[in-house]
């Protein structure tokens, strides 16, 4: 499932911390392929009924020497993963649930790692890791059991191999007692500490001299009809010695430390993987922090550089205003306009010239309206006008025969030939 479908699930469940409750359930579902999300309505330990993300499927478990996958639910809190989750095993049809200090009868699943549960160091690819190596030690469902089938009392019972995928839940081997003439027989450090008491069973045919003794693990004992017992030796005593029981309590002691040490050991080996992950996660974002600051640092040294090029270029502003404010004339006009080279000073000088020309001219006719002027002197200040203005506009001609393009040429031409026409008028 992707982590889109996983993020839509919490949304729907209500989850407080959506990115870090995804990040630990696809961690945990890369590692185990068979689990998948799903959304059900959960009874809480609080009693709350509530929408909960669960993870259902089976996990392996080596158990002496094949694999099973145990079939588990774990049901996450809205908290998650600051709060422990909730673990079950989920028997199927043809399992039943074998109760211990881990598993309770309705399939619920307790774990010193659930207890311990802290954030950031603990999470869900650590607990199912936990609850494998537990199921390896002790199984928590085994294959139910197979119906009696009649066989002839003469003979000795022979037990079956059982067809189910999962352990039976009578294929762990228990020495018995000698009540009934049996030999006690020393415990071995690989059998089981616990000693039952049970049935007696014959002695094997052709061999009277030896005590009886069969081991019945798969088909159920009290639906057996046992061969009559013959009485035992003489000199094999009644009674367990106090050796015997002593040696039986040293190795279920052994036993019983040997598998709390192998759940010490489980629960800090998978801590010891989270820790390790999250000390991953941690130095990938040092890392990411660390480039993030020399990256600031660096804006940080442009900014500055920026700062003081714009304090320089406001003292200069503010230094120009002050003088512009000082002084109350404004700058030549003359000045206002800077040609390129001294070529186009000269021609914007004439040009200007030559429309000057054209206002004195215009002045000049007003003045004469008005009477202001005489004839004669008009006549004589307009030749003097025409003049000039024909000496510019020959300049301009020359100057824009050496420029590339002739369009101010052609502009001053024109405008030259349709005055000197007019002025024919006057002269």
């Amino acid at each position: 499932m992707s982590a889109h479908q996983v993020e839509q699930i919490l949304k729907n469940t209500g989850a407080k911390y959506i990115d870090s409750a995804k990040k630990d359930i696809m961690g945990a579902l890369g590692e185990f392929r068979d689990l998948a999300p799903e959304m059900e309505n959960f009874m809480f330990p609080d009693g709350k009924r509530r929408q909960a993300l669960k993870l259902k499927g089976t996990i392996p478990v080596h158990y002496k020497g094949s694999v099973y996958n145990i079939p588990v639910s774990v049901y996450l809190w809205e908290t998650h993963p600051y709060y422990a989750p909730v673990c079950f095993v989920n028997p199927t049809n043809s399992m039943v649930i074998r109760e211990s200090e881990n598993v309770n009868k309705q399939g619920r699943v307790f774990l010193p790692y659930l207890k311990e549960w802290r954030f950031p160091g603990y999470d869900l690819n650590g607990l199912i890791q936990v609850m494998a190596m537990v199921f390896q030690e002790k199984c928590p469902v085994f294959a139910k059991p197979a119906g009696p089938t009649s066989q002839p009392s003469s003979a000795p019972q022979t037990p079956q191999p059982t067809s189910t995928p999962y352990p039976n839940a009578t294929t762990i081997p228990y020495p018995t007692t000698a009540s009934g003439g049996m030999p006690p027989y020393p415990m071995t450090s690989t059998s089981t500490p616990y000693p039952q008491g049970g049935i007696q069973y014959p002695a094997y045919p052709g061999y009277p001299g030896y005590p009886n003794y069969q081991n019945y693990n798969n088909a159920p004992t009290n639906n057996r009809t046992p061969p009559p017992v013959p009485p035992p030796p003489s000199s094999i005593p009644s009674s367990i010695g106090n050796d015997h029981i002593k040696n039986s309590l040293i190795t279920a002691l052994q036993d019983k430390f040997r598998n709390k040490l192998r759940d010490r050991l489980g629960t800090s080996q998978a801590e010891l993987a989270s820790i390790r992950e999250t000390q991953s996660d941690l130095q990938k974002g040092q890392a990411k922090l660390k480039a993030i600051g020399e990256e600031l640092e660096k804006q940080q040294t442009q900014l500055d550089q920026f700062i003081f090029a714009y304090h320089e270029k406001k003292t200069e502003l503010e230094k120009a205003l002050h003088e512009m404010g000082a002084s109350n004339e404004g700058p030549p006009v003359d000045e206002a306009i800077e040609a390129a080279t001294p070529l186009h000073r000269q021609l914007l000088e004439h040009y200007a010239a030559d429309l000057a020309c054209d206002d004195a001219v215009y002045s000049l006719g007003k003045a004469l309206q008005h009477q202001k002027l005489s004839t004669s002197d008009y006549i004589k200040q307009v030749r003097n006008v025409y003049r000039q203005r024909q000496l510019a506009s020959q300049f301009n001609e020359v100057c824009s025969n050496r420029l590339p393009g002739h369009t101010t040429s052609q502009l001053v031409d024109q405008y030259f030939f349709s005055v000197h026409d007019f002025s024919h008028f006057f002269c």
